[in-house]
């Protein structure tokens, strides 16, 4: 009996036991050529009297076809190894070598160094100053860095064992006496004459300063005598010869000087008024011969010279004591004992040089007063 799909007039019961219709099997897809998919066979349920029962139709599973197969790109080219590596290896391992040398170098430096320093400290100990100086000359070249410091100690020690010695004591004194006697000519190449350390002493720097002070002095005046000179002033000239030699005996140009103010004395003299011959008188002629009276001769009396080197040392005392007041009240007290001691040698007898040393003193003290309180 076949069913009908549904039927208003059969009810459910007729309808639901209706055979389903033949569904044809799907056909099989192909995936590849070669494969061959065999599709299942379908399984019809069973129909069971009065039971309503729905039945589904099995849907097969679809063959998924296979994945295509892609071109494989061929593998890149193997990339060269870097070489840097080997560079920054290689550099590491030099470097390494020239630390170790350098710190090899260096400690043999500073045995050498340190073998100079004490040998020539110990040659300054012995009184051995030349030795001394060879050692300080190794040192000098040998010793780097730090070891410089060691250097300037031995130095110190030879200067100082130069400047305590007998022979740089008595140059300065030669120096000093030049000073005083004004021969700054001599004073000048004794202080080149001196060696380099005993030219760093500190009581070598006062007698430097005191010769340029006198040289420039003594520059001044000349300057001023040739200018009188040319102006044909010879009192002016004399004057400023005086005050030259005084202050510097040894001056080059103080022959020539001299030899000027002669020459412009000469011409500028008066000439001589002539002497008138003498007037003898004789007796008148008598009969009787007498021994004739002895002739009178009229004597001319010439003035008694005026004594101008007193007002001139006088002049010239009073010209450094001038300066020497200057120098003071700008507070170069050096400078000002150097002028009065020029005037005293000008002129001894001068009663303004005490008085002014003093007053230089007494300023002096007050300046270190002061310069001491404000510290």
């Amino acid at each position: 009996m076949e069913g009908v799909p549904f039927c208003p007039f059969c009810g459910h019961a007729v309808a639901g036991v209706a055979a389903p219709k033949f569904v044809p099997p799907p056909v099989p897809v192909k995936a590849e050529p070669k494969v061959e998919v065999k599709p299942e066979p379908v399984v019809v349920a069973k129909v069971q009297s009065k039971v309503e029962a729905k039945v589904e139709p099995r849907v097969e599973p679809r063959a998924e076809p296979a994945p295509e197969r892609k071109m494989e790109a061929p593998p890149p080219e193997p990339v060269p190894a870097k070489k840097w590596p080997r560079w920054l290896a290689g550099l590491i391992v030099a470097g390494l070598a020239i630390v170790y040398i350098n710190g090899k170098f260096s400690n043999k430096q500073d045995t050498l160094c340190n073998d100079a320093i004490d040998s020539g400290l110990a040659l300054v100990a012995k009184g051995s100053l030349d030795g001394a100086r060879v050692k300080l000359s190794e040192a000098q070249n040998v010793c780097t860095g730090k070891s410089t410091a060691k250097v300037d100690d031995l130095q110190a020690a030879i200067s100082k064992a130069v400047v305590a010695s007998g022979g740089c004591q008595r140059s300065v004194r030669a120096i000093e006496r030049d000073l005083n006697g004004h021969r700054l000519q001599s004073a000048s190449k004794a202080l080149s004459a001196l060696d380099s350390d005993c030219a760093g002493a500190s009581t070598v720097d006062p007698l430097r300063k005191q010769l340029a002070r006198q040289q420039a002095a003594a520059a001044s005046i000349q300057v001023g005598v040739r200018q009188a000179l040319a102006s044909k002033d010879s009192v002016a000239a004399s004057s400023g010869i005086v005050k030259l030699e005084a202050l510097d005996r040894e001056f080059p140009e103080l022959p020539q000087l001299k030899a000027d103010l002669q020459a412009l004395t000469a011409v500028s003299a008066p000439a001589p008024e002539p002497v008138a011959p003498p007037v003898i008188e004789t007796a008148p002629a008598r009969p009787v011969q007498s021994e004739p009276a002895p002739p009178r001769v009229v004597e001319r009396t010439n003035p008694a010279p005026v004594d101008n080197g007193a007002a001139m040392r006088n002049e010239m005392a009073q010209s450094f004591l001038r300066d020497a007041e200057r120098s003071m009240n700008e507070g170069k007290f050096d400078a000002a004992k150097t002028y009065l001691d020029s005037a005293r040698r000008a002129d001894p007898n001068n009663a303004r040089i005490d008085s002014l040393s003093r007053r230089i003193r007494e300023r002096e003290r007050q300046v270190l007063q002061t310069e001491t309180t404000i510290k």
